[in-house]
């Protein structure tokens, strides 16, 4: 199983055969065992062949093309809506007012959790899928149009497409490339958390920074730390993928909040 973990690599090319149904039931057994706050198994999946709908995804995660040329696309959707359409079904609301508890619409606290409970799933979906030698790669850009995914998936209120996986078989003779990780030393300390010093910031990013000289000549900037900040960090992708998240959370926010303010003054 650990060797397995170290194999994976993201892979974006795909063998033509579709998924074998008991290949993916088998992976989506695994994500029905997955770890789960409170047992609420707060997320949904999307299982996507159609070769139009992949197409339409692929747009709307910033142009990835290659999601569309996978056999099977699931998508990953954290879900409060059943368990709250589950309590207004069984009076809660009223419930709560009676025993002098606030109700509210899920909140920043509901989406973090559900977030949790979404990406351990879509994790599990990963390894299964190593398992039975199909290969996948997150796709985190669902966020960056999440308003037009979620309605062209007919997503209800409270539900939001965190996470797009494209899977399928590995092409014949791949060679599997690793990118290399930061030194166990600099991400795994000792009972509480080490500051790293100049050198040691040094030395965890010398790599990255050995790769980055042999390209400098072709940049502008004059470090790996300024060409990262502007490739991803402070790119227009990570802003519109803000803006995204910041009208999630005021979507979820603001009718928490009001129903809180709505408890106090009737108080």
């Amino acid at each position: 199983m650990i060797d397995l973990w170290k194999e994976r690599v993201s892979l974006r090319r795909y063998a033509p055969e579709t998924v074998r149904e008991e290949d993916m039931e088998a992976i989506l057994s695994a994500v029905l065992s997955s770890p789960t706050a409170g047992n609420q198994m707060l997320y949904s999946v999307l299982k996507i062949e159609d070769q139009k709908a992949k197409e339409r995804i692929a747009e709307l995660c910033n142009q990835q093309k290659f999601i569309a040329a996978a056999p099977t696309v699931l998508v990953f959707l954290a879900d409060q809506y059943k368990w709250y359409s589950y309590y207004g079904l069984n009076g809660v609301p009223e419930y709560a007012g009676e025993e002098g508890i606030v109700y509210h619409p899920p909140g920043p606290a509901d989406l973090l959790l559900a977030f949790e409970d979404t990406m351990i799933a879509a994790h599990s979906a990963v390894i299964a899928a190593e398992s039975l030698g199909i290969g996948s790669c997150y796709v985190g850009s669902s966020l960056v149009n999440e308003k037009e995914l979620a309605e062209f998936l007919n997503l209800p209120e409270y539900v939001v497409p965190l996470m797009v996986l494209p899977m399928g078989y590995y092409p014949k003779n791949f060679k599997r490339v690793h990118s290399q990780r930061f030194e166990k030393r600099f991400v795994v300390f000792n009972e509480t958390y080490h500051r790293l010093n100049k050198e040691e910031l040094k030395e965890m990013f010398r790599c990255r920074e050995e790769q980055y000289s042999r390209h400098a000549e072709t940049q502008s900037n004059k470090n790996f730390a300024q060409f990262y900040y502007i490739k991803k960090t402070g790119s227009s992708f990570m802003k519109r993928m803000a803006q995204s998240l910041e009208r999630i959370s005021y979507r979820w926010n603001s009718k928490h909040a009001l129903s809180k303010k709505t408890k106090n003054t009737a108080q």
